[in-house]
């Protein structure tokens, strides 16, 4: 949380944990964490167009919400401010790009809305209900305390953002960096074009990245029978393409407060494309064809001859729209990625020698670095070499030897930061006895080589314990660690997979003091991993695949490991034109294959392109 500093008029930069305890001073709470965000925090200022602007716009933005599946908190300050906090679906989880365009359509129809803190993924933050205000009093929350709760758990229908983004007549949004940063990684990751959707949403599922959306080819090209939406077109959308009119609760208002034809030129083909118009469908709607959608062919007369090819641009913006978001309309389950770790057959013959390494090393740690905070970051880069070796290194005179790069041995850690990652690596180093030797020095298109040496503790080697043997599991550290914080990790693997009960065996086993264990406790159980009744550890309802779905880490993962494919590919050209000499280049990528409802969409790729920039290197 961050305090009110009233010597300064704002929030301070500095931030402090949560209390238990409400706080004396108004404080905030960070709307984004690892600069991504699970809900949308609006923020209607009274400051500048009263109280009653304030209530109007609310009470404007609470009915589109509730139109779009959306579940929504309110409440109100002293000053007559209110806020407006948008639990988003199961699954979903936003960057600052992709929320950016959402609050500027809403900002241009309501007048108090402050898009500032969603505009923030560093500090951007509210203050809550029941929290202090600046002038006085405490935030008053609208409803009740039981479904606040419930919007919470509950959250958002899937599909909410797309939707609103419809409904604000949104679809033509261009790619930012970020949304044109998985533009990229979307292409890069789907290997067959002929028939795909566009650009994955965070909550899309593998499967429905590559399901079949489309039927038929160029102007012909419309949804399949199952993604169509089976309720009539909306009534504002019909009569804005039949009649021209604009629905009173100026959805589509620019900022001079004038109708923005634009968006609604681009609400009425989205509705078409989800009806499962194609284009042919929608021209023959036009009055020159026999059609009664005088109001929609009006909205284009101002392009005189250039009419047909802003309608073809647009409705390719539509379809570009549509194939994002219609699975999640659909609310097509979302395919757990599965996270069973361990070896089995072959595999877990091969990985008994680094099984006992990583015993020993676990004992080398522990005794190295008793109580020290970065002992859960060594301990997970530690398994992830482990595991590397299991399934992409050799064995040389008995000795693992494993030859990888930080980028790759950070998703394997459970996506742990590369930095942290190379840290970790020159701290190890160049601590004697250490378990890991670098026999050779990357240089170029070579990563560094490591043996995976036995440990040594004043000369001795370490004698790992029956726990410290059993927390020995040679497998991928689970993502959802990077979302709960590595140093609870080890505490949850001697609950859940040793079994162990009582809280005093289990912290003792875990090399854990009292008051640190009991918070890790405390952790473990607002998250649902464990349970902690009268005294006794069970393992919870909860899963960290629950964790990794809900925070969309699965998504995340894909953009990472494009960032990183092309990180490589442009180290490896400069240094084939810095040095002239043949380089280990990527295989060649499938030349983009064109969307079935146009011949080539050579904007929004080459705006792809430009938007990821060239990355940084340690």
């Amino acid at each position: 949380m961050r305090p009110w500093d009233p010597a300064r008029g704002r929030y301070s930069d500095r931030s402090r944990a949560l209390t238990k305890r409400l706080p004396a001073q108004p404080v905030a709470l960070p709307l984004y964490q690892h600069r991504r965000t699970r809900l949308l925090g609006l923020d209607f200022d009274a400051r500048h167009h009263g109280r009653e602007a304030v209530e109007g716009d609310v009470r404007q933005c609470l009915v589109w919400i509730g139109e779009c599946g959306g579940r929504a908190i309110s409440d109100r300050s002293t000053s007559g401010g209110r806020h407006v906090i948008v639990p988003l679906p199961i699954g979903t989880v936003l960057t600052k790009a992709e929320v950016e365009p959402i609050v500027h359509l809403l900002a241009e129809r309501l007048v108090t809305l402050d898009i500032t803190p969603m505009c923030n993924d560093l500090t951007g933050s509210l203050t809550p209900p029941g929290s202090r205000c600046k002038q006085g009093g405490f935030r008053q929350l609208d409803g009740t305390l039981d479904a606040a709760t419930d919007a919470l758990v509950v959250r958002s229908e899937l599909g909410f953002v797309g939707r609103l983004v419809e409904l604000l007549g949104g679809a033509r949004i261009r790619p930012t960096v970020g949304s044109a940063r998985a533009f990229t990684t979307a292409r890069a990751a789907c290997t067959s074009r002929a028939v795909q959707t566009s650009a994955p949403s965070v909550s899309q599922s593998r499967a429905s990245q590559t399901a079949p959306l489309w039927e038929g080819t160029g102007d012909n090209a419309r949804l399949r029978t199952e993604y169509r939406r089976r309720t009539a077109m909306p009534a504002t959308v019909t009569a804005f393409a039949v009649h021209g009119v604009a629905p009173p609760d100026q959805r589509w208002r620019a900022r001079n407060g004038r109708l923005d034809r634009s968006a609604a030129r681009q609400s009425v083909l989205a509705a078409a494309v989800l009806q499962g118009m194609s284009l042919t469908d929608v021209q023959a709607q036009f009055p020159a064809a026999g059609g009664s959608w005088n109001g929609l062919a009006g909205a284009y007369l101002r392009y005189g001859r250039g009419a047909a090819a802003a309608l073809r641009r647009d409705w390719g913006s539509a379809c570009r729209w549509a194939s994002t978001n219609v699975p999640k309309f659909l609310s097509l389950a979302h395919k757990r990625s599965e996270h069973t770790g361990g070896w089995w057959g072959e595999d877990r013959v091969r990985a008994k020698t680094q099984t006992r390494w990583l015993a020993t090393a676990i004992a080398w740690v522990d005794a190295q670095w008793p109580g020290s905070p970065r002992r859960a970051n060594v301990l997970a880069v530690l398994q992830a070499l482990a595991y590397a070796s299991v399934v992409g290194g050799e064995i040389v005179a008995g000795v693992p030897v494993v030859e990888l790069g930080g980028r790759s041995l950070s998703l394997m850690a459970g996506s742990m930061p590369e930095t942290t990652v190379w840290q970790v690596l020159r701290d190890i180093r160049d601590v004697p006895g250490a378990p890991l030797l670098r026999v050779r020095r990357g240089a170029g298109l070579l990563a560094d080589r490591y043996a995976l040496v036995t440990a040594r503790v004043d000369g001795h080697r370490p004698q790992p314990s029956l726990t410290q043997t059993k927390l020995a599991r040679v497998e991928p550290v689970h993502p959802a660690w990077s979302i709960l914080g590595n140093h609870h990790r080890r505490l949850y693997e001697v609950i859940v997979h040793q079994g162990i009960i009582k809280p005093s065996d289990a912290l003792a086993a875990a090399h854990m003091s009292r008051s640190t264990g009991y918070n890790t406790i405390a952790t473990l159980a607002t998250a649902g991993l464990i349970t902690h009744t009268r005294g006794t550890l069970r393992s919870g309802p909860t899963s960290l695949d629950d964790i990794a779905s809900a925070h969309a880490l699965h998504h995340a993962r894909i953009e990472r490991i494009a960032c990183h494919h092309q990180q490589r590919k442009i180290w490896a050209s400069w240094l084939t034109a810095r040095f002239s000499t043949p380089s280990l280049t990527e295989p060649a990528e499938n030349p983009a294959l064109t969307e079935p409802w146009e011949a080539q969409d050579t904007e929004n790729y080459i705006a792809s392109v430009l938007a990821t920039g060239p990355p940084t290197f340690p």
